[in-house]
């Protein structure tokens, strides 16, 4: 088994996942170090290592191989079954343990695409979701990555959650993680413009400061008057605008991320 290792920038890992999955990669790892996070790819073959090279020659690309490893047992081992919040309970398609009682289950391919329930913001996401999802409600997830959220949403008890995405890779992985779940994907090329005036009661983007910033005034026209917004990908030195503009949002944290949950 041969490896492609990336250093990239965390907003970047999205866009950079979706290419190694066209590359032919048969996994991806994530690992944070520092203020930056590393890819390593997994490949059965060097085929594609001369045009990576020149790909991703900005990511300071670097190849290895490592013989003899049972890269199957060494996935698995590497993402067992976690606990989130109250009520949810992450699991990879090969996991054999039981659900624990009063959890709800959520089957999610981990290293497929941005968003594995391992990020502290996927993480005070689905711990506002537990807060604000009410049985038959409308969720809209932008950004929606590997579809966790819109997924762990009708887990919740929303009657629909729609997930909307400019990457048409981390679509397709969404589209693999509803079917998991036996659930029909509702996905949308694009953002929040995409979606209809108020068609939300509950509103979710994990993105970035930058870009939640920039579609804010769309997320909070598709979210219904009385509806809940839910906002998180940045830290807490980017909480600053948020916080002027929503003095009344209830702040949460894990570690350095913050998350705000507001009425609108």
């Amino acid at each position: 088994m041969y490896w492609l290792r990336l250093n990239c920038a965390p907003e970047a890992v999205d866009h950079l996942s979706g290419r190694l999955w066209e590359l032919g990669t048969a996994g991806i790892r994530e690992l944070q170090h520092g203020d930056r996070t590393i890819l390593i790819a997994n490949f059965e073959t060097t085929e594609a290592r001369a045009d990576s090279v020149v790909r991703f020659r900005e990511y300071e690309a670097e190849w290895g191989h490592e013989e003899d490893i049972d890269w199957v047992c060494r996935t698995q081992t590497a993402w067992p079954p976690r606990e989130v919040g109250q009520r949810l309970y992450l699991a990879a398609p090969w996991s054999t343990e039981a659900t624990p009682l009063g959890r709800e289950r959520v089957i999610h391919n981990p290293g497929a695409a941005c968003g594995t329930g391992e990020h502290p913001c996927s993480q005070l996401a689905l711990q506002a979701l537990e807060k604000c999802v009410s049985p038959g409600s409308r969720v809209a997830d932008i950004g929606t990555g590997s579809g966790l959220l819109a997924i762990a949403a009708r887990r919740l008890g929303a009657a629909q959650a729609f997930g909307a995405d400019r990457d048409r890779a981390a679509l397709a992985t969404a589209k693999r993680n509803f079917e998991l779940n036996a659930l029909s994907p509702e996905l949308v090329v694009g953002s929040a413009d995409c979606l209809a005036h108020g068609c939300a009661e509950v509103t979710v983007a994990n993105i970035n400061a930058t870009v939640l910033l920039a579609i804010l005034s769309d997320l909070i026209e598709i979210t219904r008057k009385g509806g809940w917004l839910i906002l998180t990908g940045f830290t807490e030195a980017e909480l600053v605008p948020f916080r002027d503009m929503f003095p009344d949002a209830e702040v949460s944290e894990i570690e350095e991320w913050r998350c705000v949950t507001l009425r609108v």
